[in-house]
Formats: C-alpha cells, structure tokens, sequence
C-alpha cells in the first residue's frame, strides 16, 4: 500500500541510493556507521555524520542537528505507527529525498562523541560545542556554494542551534528553523534534580562551570531569582530561547511538538503545569507554525534514573502506540518537507494530519 500511495503521489517507492543508513537501532537511536560522507566532503568537525555526493546543490542545504544522547543517524529511524493510523512511510531523511532533494542538500553532524553520548544526563551548553556546529555549517556552505542552509534541530540540538546562532551572532547564514521538542522554556523534569546538580548538569541553571559564563548552561526552568536557579535561556525575557525569533526576524522559525504526550517534558504531575508548551515559541510574525503531534498515553509515568544513562522516562507517546519525544521526530518526514519546501501555516500537516496521526496547531 506505501508503494502504490507513493506512486500516485508521483514519488519513488524505493528512494535513489542514499548517503545515510540508520542500520541497526533501538527505535530511539540507529547503530550505523559513524561517519557517512561522500563526494569528497570531510568537514573535520565533530564525530560522525553524513552529506555530500556526486550531485549539485540548488536548494538551500539542509542541516540536521541531532538531541542528547543520540546521534545525526537518527533522523533516518524508521517511523512507527500511531494507533488508529497508517505507519508513514519514510524517514526524514527518506521523505526528503524521496522529494527530490538530493545528497549535496541533506547534512548531519553528530557534535556529541561516544562517551558523551553513552552519559546524556552530563551534557550541556557551552561554547565548544556551539564551534563544532559553526565549524560545519561553514563547510556545509563552502561545499555547496550556498549563502545560507535550513535548520532541522531535535531536543537538546534545538537549543544548542539556537544558543550557537546567538553566540557567533550567525542569524545572516540561517533561512529557517525547524525546532522539533526542543526544551525551549526548560525541561520541567529538571525541577526534580535542582538547578546545580552534579549527578545532572544537563538539568542545571546558568553557568555549570567556572569563571562564570552565562553562554553555559542547562536546561533548569528559570526562578527568575539571580544566582538561584536563574536561567536566562528557559526564562520569558527578552534573551530567552523562545523569544529568538523575535531577535532574528530574517529566520523563519517552526515547531514540532509531541505536547503533553513527550516523556522528556512531561514525565510526573509533580511538574506538569506547563509542560506541554516547553517546546514553543512565543508567537511572532515570523513564528510560521507550530505543530502539536503528540498521541497515546500521556507522560505521567515516574522514571527519572539517571543510572541507567536514560533521559526519557518509561511513559509518554513513544512507548503507547503513539508520537512522544522520538516518534516527534521520527514519523514527521511529511510535517518536516512541508515546513522547508512550502510557505505552510496552518497546514504544515497536509499529508500527515489524519493520515499518519493527530496534528492540531498551538
């Protein structure tokens, strides 16, 4: 039925051989091969990724930038069915492919390394990893000849691009943003561990090191109180992560949410009042749309163990047939393609909404 629905939409059922193969996986994270560049691309930056090939680039590159724990492979996961639903057909990475973008417009980097990835909750923001991903948009640009690339960004890599784009004051090299689950207001999970934690920096507030630099930082909702669990980059101020797009008004800046179903935001009614809104934006005119697929069960499932290396709990969409922090990402190939190729509003869901699972906007 995949092939046929492909065919009459004037797409290939097996997509042209591509530069990125999930290989083995978990449902969350793939196993392939670390680094998979072609066509003489070798960006010199990071541990692993993909892009390049015997092709030329006329549409503005794309840039994935993958979340904690995980790696640029990931957006290749194979899509998983909602309950009630048709399964979507391809990755992210398939989908866009399959509509017509080639491998000199498609990059990932992989800006976490092994050991960083095995450790989730010790990763944070900070300037040296705001470099790795400078460094290869730079060379993603260089090797394409294109002025500027897109922005596909997941969880912690939603925030990260943000906080980069700020750092290098970049905004002139981005066309647009697409955040999916990002901790744009904080993780209200991190309420749990407190804003200076040893055994959770990735939940801490401004300045985990010392000398004090407010560029690093976790993701502690802030108190908005200086010096105790203050928090410029999840608060409401003027230099808040959701209040970027207000500050770059040339970008054009989408969200992906999964709401109240994502085990990342939302994982205990201790702390939900206001946790299905931590990936948003505030609203703007250059904020095109934000777009709530969260299905199945909600994310009230306590399991916050950091000794097993998990940042997500045992609930939410994910794990109930449903669309929770991952399947955000993974099933959203559709929402994604629209979102780049299209001027969508209100219906950066055709395609999906209905189809593949739920879709409202917020």
């Amino acid at each position: 039925m995949a092939a046929i629905a492909l065919a009459m939409l004037g797409l290939s059922a097996s997509p042209a051989a591509a530069a990125l193969d999930c290989g083995s996986h978990n449902g969350y994270t793939c196993q392939g091969a670390a680094s998979q560049y072609a066509g003489g691309f070798a960006p010199g930056v990071g541990s692993g990724g993909f892009g390049g090939g015997d092709c030329i680039a006329t549409r503005t590159p794309v840039v994935f930038v993958h979340g904690n724990g995980d790696s640029a492979l990931s957006f290749d996961m194979p899509p998983s069915a909602v309950a009630g639903y048709a399964a979507p057909a391809l990755s992210v990475y398939d989908e866009l492919k399959a509509r017509g973008y080639n491998d000199c417009e498609l990059f990932g980097i992989t800006y976490l390394d092994a050991e960083e990835r095995a450790a989730p909750q010790y990763n944070y923001h900070e300037p040296a990893k705001y470099q790795v991903l400078k460094s290869f948009i730079d060379k993603v640009k260089a090797y394409t000849g294109r002025s500027q690339v897109d922005l596909v960004s997941h969880s912690l890599g939603s925030s990260m691009s943000l906080a980069m784009l700020k750092y290098y004051g970049y905004q002139a090299s981005v066309r647009r943003f697409v955040n999916i689950a990002g901790g744009l207001r904080g993780l209200r999970t991190c309420l749990s561990t407190g804003y200076q934690s040893p055994y959770a920096p990735t939940c801490n507030a401004e300045a985990y090191v010392y000398p004090y630099d407010y560029y690093t930082f976790g993701l502690y909702p802030s108190s908005g109180v200086p010096y105790y669990g203050y928090n410029r980059w999840t608060g409401d101020g003027s230099n808040s992560l959701r209040a970027m797009p207000q500050t770059y008004g040339s970008i054009a800046f989408y969200t992906i949410t999964a709401g109240l179903y994502d085990q990342v935001h939302c994982f205990t009614t201790s702390y939900a009042a206001g946790c299905s809104g931590g990936a948003l934006f505030n609203a703007g005119a250059n904020v095109k749309a934000q777009v709530d697929i969260g299905a199945g069960n909600s994310a009230y499932a306590y399991d916050w163990d950091w000794s097993d290396g998990s940042p997500y709990n045992a609930g939410g969409g994910d794990t109930s047939q449903g669309v929770g922090h991952f399947r955000s990402k993974s099933n959203a190939g559709r929402i994604v393609y629209n979102m780049l190729a299209t001027t969508c509003t209100s219906g950066c869901a055709n395609g999906y909404a209905g189809v593949n699972g739920p879709a409202v906007n917020r």
